[in-house]
């Protein structure tokens, strides 16, 4: 392994990356990524902030590589130090924005923050204003528990923000910290996933499922079975009405080609007029047809104006003779879906290994980020994927192998929760 120099240069290494692109004549990220490896990094952004943080000095740089032995005579000068922006941001933020270092050491950095005046309560405005980005945003997003316990014990209230970013994460006991009265709502962005015990500790806490579309919301996102079986058992209304559009079940369950979800409606006594756009997509569902009709999606986070979406659809779903009928008849093999996701990256977080392989062989880049050019990579799906959206009959260490075989790149470096995957992604 290559060894950093003391003082290493950002454009000698930009240049290195150039240069191993075009000898592997692989995509730039992929060379960057490579490169970050080869010198001990998980990922090139972690080496670019390593590079990055060499040239800081004072508090900035004690934060950043979270120093607690440098940080704590830097505070003891006066409370100004503990408030004074740091790069534009409260010094608690840059603190768990920017550290690279070890979690117990941010979280003693944090602790040394807190004692010397800094508010537990630390938050910026994003989007102009849309949402705020607070320090128990960051604890989540750092899947640092003790840490967003301890903002917690220091003052800091649980914010709405930082409740829906927990709804990501597969511990619920950041689900427990973070709740406020009328949190339990946001179960609708927990039907973004397929953990029943995350979707437990919502119905446990009474939402209204109906006045909230919920059962619609969970067939258009692709669930599973079992989490339908749980919201209709907690009661929610095989025939009603979406709140907001008229839909019944049935027909979202046509539209968005759920075949498993519509059988499950159809046994529970569900009924509902398909128009031809369902009818349509529901024989494509079950293997009569390959032609989609040109149609909008019918929920938000989907981008674009026909039903491309639909092959990322049937990808998370496991339905790989659909998506081979499909890809076959010309639906180009990336196209995108919910949130910006390929159909692979689809596939990939849901453990489909049989559909994740047929992407593959029919081209499917490996090499996609599907938010940034941080990612998600189609790996990085998988690897998140088997931590906080295992599905019951999904096989996500097979899935993470077989991306890891196709020589797809990834940010993640253990522990990331499986240990069979961290085995997997240390393998020479």
């Amino acid at each position: 392994m290559p060894t950093l120099p003391d003082r290493p240069s950002l454009p000698h290494l930009r240049k290195q990356a150039k240069a191993l692109r075009r000898e592997r004549e692989i995509p730039l990220h992929r060379a960057q990524h490579e490169l970050a490896r080869s010198y001990g990094f998980a990922s090139w952004p972690r080496l670019v902030r390593h590079v990055e943080a060499g040239a800081l000095q004072g508090i900035e740089r004690a934060l950043v590589l979270a120093e607690p032995a440098a940080l704590a005579p830097l505070l003891a000068a006066g409370p100004a130090v503990a408030a004074a922006p740091v790069g534009g941001l409260p010094p608690l933020l840059a603190l768990l924005r920017r550290a690279t270092g070890a979690a117990a050491d941010v979280r003693r950095c944090a602790e040394l923050l807190l004692d010397a005046g800094a508010d537990a309560g630390s938050r910026t405005a994003e989007d102009g204003g849309d949402w705020h980005r607070s320090a128990l945003f960051e604890a989540v997003e750092r899947r640092d528990l003790a840490l967003a316990r301890l903002l917690v014990a220091r003052g800091a209230v649980p914010d709405e923000d930082a409740f829906y970013h927990a709804c990501e994460q597969a511990d619920v006991a950041f689900l427990d910290l973070l709740h406020r009265p009328g949190f339990e709502r946001l179960v609708i962005h927990a039907l973004d996933f397929e953990d029943v015990a995350r979707l437990g500790w919502f119905l446990r806490r009474g939402p209204d499922l109906d006045a909230l579309g919920a059962l619609h919301w969970a067939i258009g996102r692709g669930r599973g079975v079992p989490v339908l079986e749980m919201l209709l058992d907690a009661g929610a209304d095989v025939d009603r009405p979406h709140p907001r559009s008229g839909d019944r079940p049935l027909a979202v369950a046509a539209r968005c080609g759920h075949l498993a979800a519509y059988d499950l409606l159809v046994a529970r006594g569900a009924s509902a007029e398909l128009d031809p756009t369902a009818r349509a997509v529901l024989a494509v569902a079950r293997g009569e047809s390959v032609r989609l009709p040109s149609v909008p999606p019918p929920m938000p986070g989907v981008p674009g104006e026909d039903s491309g979406w639909l092959l990322g659809q049937f990808a998370q779903l496991g339905r790989t003779e659909v998506v081979r009928a499909l890809v076959d008849a010309g639906t180009p093999v990336d196209t995108r879906g919910w949130s910006g996701f390929t159909p692979l990256d689809q596939a990939a977080m849901h453990g489909r290994t049989e559909v994740v392989r047929l992407l593959v062989e029919r081209g499917a880049d490996l090499d996609d980020c599907a938010f940034d050019d941080a990612g998600p990579t189609p790996l990085d799906c998988a690897i998140w994927g088997a931590r906080n959206n295992r599905t019951a009959e999904g096989d996500h260490a097979g899935t993470v192998a077989l991306l890891l075989a196709a020589g797809a790149p990834t940010s993640h470096e253990p522990p990331t929760g499986d240990p069979e995957i961290d085995a997997l992604i240390t393998r020479p």
